[in-house]
């Protein structure tokens, strides 16, 4: 086959200087030269391809492309730009789908001559290629002998040279010859003159081939991927297309043109693979550490692995360390109903023996498998491979994760596995020390708050408490309820200083103090100083603290009032926000006279407010939570919860304390929402009307 002729590069705009480096660079590769007047290519020179490379200053390089894409057989364009360069790159691809463009900045001349070289392999590669499909159809229009070797006539200097396998088959599709391409990529021998081309691939791929084959008689098929097994036994990935032709004696042939993609194939295949991997490990990762139960992060988990992964069947079994037992957990997949007679589900055999092993059991043959203890639920449902492992972190069995796939699971797929156990099992023992944590937290936190509220007589009373944060913060807020030998109550609301564990112990230290000092003296300007001076004995952060002792009377009825207990109340802050009063009639007021906070400074004085409330009347004492809850740009004064409370609408029904508690805790739930951060903690007593 005679040398294609150069690639020549046609200038249009290019400086001198540019044209220097472009031939010092290419050499004798291609003729470089100013574009002719009007974009003329001679006919004798159009058979080859043509590289355009335009300048910065040429106002319409479209008008170019268009005088030159239909005078040549190959076309590529360099479009050098300026700054701000208004000409369109799009509109240019649109004009020439089918040829190569690319752009190079004027101010970088050095990367012209490569782009030029790099385009100009991709012009060659393409003419060549065009050119050997051209020669093999010349080829057999002009081969109708019997050839000496299978294919060298007919396919004459292609034989050697082709870039392609090349295969011609007759109407029964049996072998009439091949190139050298060919002969290598199907391990044909001369002798298979006249055999089936058929019989060459397996056969459930042959009526999809043969169908292949008989729509080219039509007009040339799209290439498409087939695969076989090669001489040696590897597994082979062929791209065909074929296309009808004819010999002078107008017998029509069928041309099949095919190339191995094995390599290729397989490339992009773990690349795809690879790429799944890393996905699924993310989206486990989000599962894992993402909201809701562990059933319900462990669900997810699952889900993902068998979308990811095209698994048939994904079942987490979690391992109890108390009594050594493994019990499932969640199923995901197609196959995830199980007949409802049936004792055990797939895989709880096998989960028993890897948690008893501590190691992976994989297998991509479990029908043969002696390990496989349902061996006809595998045949029945198609199964090929089990891969089953144990959920361990730190030494710790957390239980067992296990796959069944339609499919044979590969070494780099079971490695990705591998970490995605280790990932479940992580999370499994994460949610396994928050749970401890929680139950650490809430030990702690019970003894600083009353078990139940006691029943005060001719008073309803109502409480609510949260903490800032989840459930593993201990509030430094606390508030407690206790009668009095005599028949008085006294009521306690505080905050301490701090979190955690040392505000619990704090915490727990003022409670206990304000109940030892009471049963002495409960009246508040007694008990609060002790207080005070038991934070200073143990060095402890300071505390702000209000402290009521209600003393309930006799039933009585007032003149301008409804009948009921009257409770006359003795009350001091120390450092508090300012209790609220209610009165029937719907006035509120602040009781402000408050002394300094415990433990910080000396305890000089101590004002105690005495008042009655009367029946339909009502005491309110919170936390600063309230109405600093959530940063200083959005703090509020006791005067706004006053505010609040003077709308509550009065006592209605049997728990008047309730409804007021309920208006006030919803109320700073709603404003702080997601940005609360501070305690919340509130007592709420009204006299019963």
């Amino acid at each position: 086959m005679a040398a294609p002729p150069p690639v020549r590069v046609l200038l249009a705009g290019v400086d001198e200087a540019g044209a220097t480096r472009l031939r010092t660079e290419l050499g004798d590769r291609a003729e470089v030269r100013p574009l002719p007047p009007g974009g003329t290519v001679p006919a004798d020179e159009a058979a080859g391809a043509t590289l355009l490379v335009i300048g910065a200053g040429v106002p319409a390089p479209a008008d170019l492309l268009g005088m030159l894409r239909d005078r040549t057989e190959g076309l590529g364009v360099i479009l050098v730009t300026g700054p701000d360069d208004g000409r369109d790159l799009p509109t240019l691809a649109l004009l020439a789908p089918t040829a190569h463009i690319t752009r190079v900045p004027a101010d970088q001349p050095a990367d012209l001559p490569r782009a030029a070289r790099s385009l100009l392999d991709r012009l060659t590669l393409r003419h060549a290629y065009r050119a050997t499909r051209a020669a093999a159809q010349r080829q057999l229009l002009l081969g109708n002998e019997p050839a000496r070797q299978p294919g060298e006539r007919l396919f004459g200097p292609l034989h050697h040279q082709a870039l392609l396998g090349a295969v011609a088959v007759d109407d029964a599709a049996r072998l009439i010859g091949w190139n050298r391409r060919a002969a290598e990529i199907l391990s044909l021998r001369p002798d298979a003159i006249g055999a089936g081309f058929l019989p060459l691939f397996p056969r459930q791929a042959r009526e999809e081939l043969r169908e292949h084959l008989s729509r080219a008689a039509h007009s040339p098929t799209a290439p498409e991927l087939f695969d076989r097994t090669a001489g040696d036994g590897a597994p082979q990935i062929l791209r065909l297309g074929a296309q009808s032709v004819t010999d002078p004696e107008g017998t029509a042939h069928t041309l099949v043109l095919l190339e191995d993609v094995s390599r290729a194939t397989e490339t992009r295949r773990r690349l795809a693979e690879r790429t799944a991997h890393a996905l699924l490990g993310g989206d486990v990762a989000a599962a894992m550490t993402s909201g809701g139960s562990l059933r319900q992060r462990l669900q997810r988990s699952a889900r993902a692995v068998v979308d990811r992964l095209d698994i048939a069947l994904a079942r987490i079994w979690l391992h109890d360390p108390v009594g050594n037992t493994l019990t499932p957990e969640i199923a995901a997949g197609p196959r995830a109903r199980f007949p409802d007679d049936s004792p055990l589900g797939p895989g709880d055999l096998e989960a028993e023996f890897v948690a008893a092993t501590r190691k992976p059991h994989l297998t991509n043959s479990m029908v043969d498998d002696p390990r496989t203890t349902d061996r006809e639920w595998a045949r029945r449902e198609g199964m090929v491979a089990f891969a089953g492992y144990p959920l361990i972190t730190d030494g710790e069995l957390m239980g067992v994760m296990a796959l069944f796939a339609p499919r044979a699971l590969s070494g780099t797929t079971r490695e990705a596995l591998a970490g995605i156990a280790d990932q479940i099992a992580g999370g499994i023992r994460q949610d396994r020390l928050l749970s401890r944590l929680h139950t650490t937290a809430r030990a702690l936190q019970a003894p600083l708050l009353p078990p139940d509220l006691p029943r005060l007589p001719g008073l309803d009373i109502a409480a609510r408490y949260r903490a800032q944060g989840d459930s593993l913060d201990i509030g430094g807020d606390f508030y407690d309820v206790f009668p009095l030998s005599d028949g008085r109550w006294v009521l306690v609301l505080g905050d301490v200083c701090g979190k955690g564990p040392a505000a619990a112990a704090v915490t727990g230290l003022v409670r206990h103090t304000v109940w030892t000092a009471a049963q002495q003296d409960p009246d508040p300007s007694r008990v609060l100083p002790i207080v005070h001076r038991a934070l200073c004995r143990e060095n402890s952060p300071f505390c702000t603290l209000v402290q009521a002792v209600l003393e309930p009377s006799a039933p009585s009825g007032r003149p301008d009032g409804p009948t009921g207990r009257s409770v006359r109340m003795r009350i001091a802050s120390a450092g508090h926000p300012a209790p609220l009063l209610r009165r029937r009639d719907g006035g509120t007021r602040l009781l402000e006279e408050h002394g300094p906070l415990l433990g910080a400074f000396d305890l000089t004085e101590l004002p105690v407010h005495t008042t009655v409330l009367h029946p339909g009347d009502s005491l309110v004492l919170y936390t600063d939570g309230f109405t600093e809850g959530s940063g200083p740009h959005l703090n509020r004064e006791p005067e706004d919860l006053a505010k609040l409370v003077d709308s509550w609408p009065g006592p209605d029904g049997d728990r008047p304390a309730e409804q007021l508690a309920d208006l006030l805790f919803t109320d700073a739930l709603t404003r702080w929402g997601d940005g609360l951060r501070d305690d919340l903690a509130l007592v709420a007593v009204t006299a019963r009307p």
